[in-house]
Order: structure tokens, then C-alpha cells, then sequence
């Protein structure tokens, strides 16, 4: 053969063959396309973008019961595990909604602590089941916080009111008898006295527990705060035969400030100096600590008194908790003290310890974020300097870029 013919016969079957392969290839992409639409949903773009976007855990389960599509909270936190989904009593419930259409909704138990997940199970395209879950651990737990402070609140209410009206009418049976109208109203100042600490560490606690806004928020001295607060509790300590020592290791070259709500900083301070003081014993010493470590100011109340025993350090931080409750409430303790204490100082930035050993007394350290206001400006002026150069380049009218110089030997 014409070896000129030859080539061309060469050239021809290698293209029908190439065109061959190329159409195979095409087929086999087309069934593959064909074949995973026939798997997955068809819920389109929009309904996967709306399921990725929802700040709730979504699955969505085929008509054999296998998930074939998991959103991004799905796949990070599986507030329904592997073995849930094959759980037979769940798979019924999924079988139920595939076949009738009705969708099934598992409300928590919120006297079961393990039981904290809410569940949607909702039919779609007749051969899909999305499956929402949403964990309401959080909620219930605050839920239940909320009750027992209320509940609490009542019962601490119900003691102090009722022994006001119990008194008043004695006081107006007795009141032909001066000795028995004055011992009762001796009780009568004690209870109201009690009743009016009691409001005002709710609503202490309250303060304590909102979110610091920056409009609340002043520039405060922690030394002037807390030497305020000890010359404040002198006659209080001197009423129990208490001595309070101050002793001030801090730097002093150094401004101790912090940027706060000065009323909820006292009360924080004045809470611990107030206990040190009923727990001390007659002719003891508090001592009041401050020093400086890092970006840090520590204010640390010693006293010298009964201590803590190990079974109650871990609870001494909750609302109405108390360690001895005959005695505090005999001495005017509401429980509420530490739990404004600790909110606090977690509001602002900080946190409060706690060091006891029965016997040899406890020790309460303050931790607060110190504010150092040359560094904000620096921080603040850097920030602006940044808007107004972004600001001037964004305004400043773009040149048109100069034509190319033509290059030697082109035209």
C-alpha cells in the first residue's frame, strides 16, 4: 500500500476510535450523575443552603433509613449519635412519619437530666424524613436555677414577714405593758432589718447577674475602692472586737485601675470583708492583702476564724448556700454574699478563690483585669490612624495605568 495512504488510514482510525472512548466516557459521567441524583435528595440548592445555614443540628434519612445528608452543626456536634439512629424505638418513629406523613416532635423531660434533646421529625419529598434536633440542656439548667432562686426567694421572703406581722400584733396586745412593747419591738427592728438586707442583696444579685454595658462601666481606683470599703466596716469589726490590718504590697508608681460598675465593685470587696468579720472570733485580726501580679490587682480577706470544711468549699459560691445556716441567719446573713460576689467580678473580667482549712481560718482572693489607659488610646489612636488611611486610599481618585513602552523590534 501507498505509504501516503497508509498515514491517512492510520489518522482516520485513531480518531474514530479516540471519538469512540470520548463518547464512552460521556455516557459513564451522564449515568454517574443520573445514579448519585437518584441517591440524594432532590431538595435543590436552596433547601440544602437553608439546612446549612441553621443554627440546629439536621439530618435527613432516605427511604431505607441511611442518612445521605448531614449539615454543618450535624457534623459537629452529634446530638444524635450513630447508635440513636439505629435505635429500633427511634427507627419506628422515623418508619411512622415516612409512611403517613404526619411529622412526630419528642419534647425533653425536664425532670430527667439526661433527657435534654428536643426532636423534629418532618416527611419531605415523600421518599426523604429530615430529622432536627435541638439540645436544650442549657436551657433547662437555667430553667431550674430560675425556679429554685425563686422558690428560695419565697422562702426566705415568707420567714422575715411573717415574723413582722406576728410582732406587730403582739406589740398591739402588749401595749398596756412598756417591758414586753419594747422587747418586741427590739424583735421588730431586727426582722426589718433582716428583711431590708435581704431585698437589697436580690437586687445586688441581680445587677450582678446583667450583662455590663459600656455606658455603666467608670474608671475606678481599687486601692481608693477597697481602703473605702475597710474604713466603711471599722465599727462593724470594733462591735465584734475584730481588728482589720491592711497591708499594701503593690507597686505604688503603678495606677491600680479598672474599668467598672463602682457600686457592684464595693459590694464585692465589702461581702467579704463582712463575713471575714462574723466568722473571726472575739479579739482575732482580718487581714486585707493587695499586690499586683502581671496585668492583675489581687485583694486578698484573711481571717482567722472556723474555716470551711472540704464538702462545702465547692458550694459556698451559690445563691442562699450556707455553711452554718442557724448562725448566719441569727447574725443577719442572707446566703446571698458570695454569689454576688463571684458574678461580679466574672462581669468585670475577673474571678474570686478561696483558700480554708477548718480550724486555722479561710483566705478569699479578688482577681481584677487591670485597665491601662495609655494602652487603650495607643490601642484606639492606632485603630483610627487604620480607618482614616483605608478612608483617604477609597477616596483618593484611581490614575489609569500608563500604556506599555512598545519593546524593540515590535511595532
Amino acid at each position: 500500500m501507498d505509504p501516503t495512504l497508509l498515514v491517512l488510514a492510520s489518522t482516520a482510525l485513531g480518531a474514530v476510535a479516540g471519538a469512540a472512548v470520548a463518547v464512552a466516557i460521556l455516557s459513564l459521567r451522564r449515568a454517574g450523575i443520573r445514579r448519585a441524583a437518584e441517591l440524594r435528595p432532590e431538595l435543590g440548592d436552596v433547601a440544602t443552603t437553608i439546612l446549612d445555614e441553621i443554627d440546629m443540628f439536621a439530618v435527613i434519612l432516605d427511604s431505607s433509613l441511611t442518612p445521605v445528608y448531614a449539615n454543618p452543626v450535624a457534623r459537629q456536634e452529634r446530638h444524635i449519635s450513630d447508635d440513636d439512629i439505629r435505635n429500633p424505638e427511634f427507627l419506628l418513629r422515623v418508619r411512622r412519619v415516612m409512611t403517613s406523613g404526619v411529622p412526630d416532635t419528642h419534647e425533653p423531660d425536664p425532670t430527667d437530666p439526661s433527657d435534654t434533646v428536643r426532636i423534629h421529625i418532618v416527611r419531605i419529598q415523600r421518599r426523604f424524613v429530615v430529622v432536627l434536633a435541638e439540645d436544650l440542656g442549657e436551657e433547662q439548667r437555667v430553667n431550674a436555677m430560675r425556679r429554685d432562686f425563686i422558690a428560695n426567694v419565697s422562702h426566705e421572703l415568707k420567714t422575715p414577714i411573717a415574723a413582722i406581722g406576728l410582732l406587730s400584733e403582739a406589740v398591739q396586745q402588749a401595749a398596756d405593758e412598756p417591758e414586753l412593747v419594747r422587747g418586741f419591738a427590739k424583735s421588730l427592728v431586727k426582722e426589718s432589718r433582716r428583711l431590708g438586707e435581704l431585698s437589697r442583696d436580690i437586687i445586688q444579685l441581680s445587677e450582678a447577674q446583667s450583662s455590663l454595658r459600656p455606658e455603666d462601666r467608670e474608671t475606678v481606683s481599687l486601692r481608693d475602692l477597697v481602703r473605702s470599703e475597710t474604713e466603711s466596716h471599722r465599727e462593724f469589726a470594733a462591735q465584734h472586737g475584730i481588728e482589720l490590718v491592711i497591708t499594701d504590697d503593690s507597686a505604688k508608681g503603678r495606677d491600680a485601675l479598672i474599668l467598672g460598675r463602682p457600686t457592684s465593685l464595693g459590694a464585692a470587696v465589702a461581702n467579704l470583708l463582712s463575713n471575714a468579720i462574723r466568722h473571726s472570733p472575739e479579739g482575732g485580726r482580718v487581714g486585707i492583702g493587695m499586690t499586683i501580679e502581671r496585668r492583675n490587682f489581687l485583694v486578698t480577706v484573711t481571717d482567722q476564724g472556723e474555716g470551711i470544711a472540704p464538702e462545702h468549699l465547692g458550694r459556698i459560691f451559690e445563691r442562699f448556700y450556707r455553711v452554718d445556716g442557724a448562725r448566719t441567719r441569727g447574725e443577719g446573713g442572707t446566703g446571698l454574699g458570695l454569689s454576688i460576689t463571684r458574678h461580679t467580678m466574672r462581669a468585670h473580667g475577673g474571678d474570686v478563690d478561696v483558700w480554708s482549712q477548718p480550724g486555722i481560718g479561710s483566705s478569699f482572693t479578688l482577681t481584677f483585669p487591670l485597665y491601662d489607659p495609655e494602652g487603650s488610646a495607643k490601642i484606639s489612636k492606632r485603630a483610627k490612624k487604620a480607618k482614616r488611611a483605608a478612608r483617604e486610599h477609597a477616596e483618593t481618585p484611581q490614575q489609569p495605568a500608563a500604556p506599555a513602552a512598545p519593546q524593540k523590534g515590535h511595532r
